[in-house]
């Protein structure tokens, strides 16, 4: 063999791994677009104690777990946020009852707040309206149309004692829902 065919082999071998470096990962990639993300998993968090939550006031709070994107694990970071209510006929030594509420809006996914002046909850982006209990509001006071396709979407929820104190404390399974659907549809 001489030299000028072994330089063409050599060549050849390097044009071939620099291919495969790129191709791997590119056929990898649009693999997984068509495939789909595995999905993720609901989580169980106790979020708050009964005792801060006011019968009747919605309060929101946070769910912190694990999130990942590519290469990286952040560990805590805020996944999600709940709108927890206090039903108002909790009787003193009852186990209370607590409705969980997703805060993400079943339109577009915007974040819902609450609209204190008005009693209800309320999306930011499309206005559309929701009452305490999540029930979606067809028609608003002033006319507009509500483009929410659903009411809020409820979470799985329990009251439960703690182990080393006697408060009560709620406890939540944290989910997503599709967006855009007439019905709730899970996400993980």
């Amino acid at each position: 063999m001489n030299r000028r065919t072994a330089l063409g082999w050599i060549s050849g071998l390097l044009g071939a791994a620099s291919a495969l470096a790129v191709g791997i990962p590119g056929v990898s990639f649009v693999l997984s677009g068509l495939i789909g993300r595995r999905p993720g998993k609901a989580i169980v968090q106790r979020v708050a104690r009964v005792r801060d939550l006011v019968p009747g006031k919605p309060v929101q709070v946070n769910v912190v777990g694990g999130r990942r994107d590519a290469w990286t694990l952040y560990p805590d970071e805020v996944i999600g946020r709940v709108w927890l209510v206090l039903s108002q006929g909790a009787a003193t030594g009852d186990v209370p009852q607590v409705t969980a509420l997703t805060a993400i809006c079943p339109h577009l996914g915007c974040l819902v707040q609450l609209d204190a002046g008005n009693g209800n909850f309320i999306c930011p982006c499309h206005r559309a309206e929701f009452a305490l209990d999540g029930q979606r509001i067809a028609n608003t006071k002033s006319g507009r149309v509500n483009h929410a396709p659903r009411g809020m979407d409820s979470l799985e929820c329990r009251v439960v004692r703690g182990e080393s104190d006697s408060d009560w404390w709620v406890e939540v399974k944290y989910e997503k829902f599709q967006q855009g659907l007439t019905r709730k549809v899970s996400k993980t």
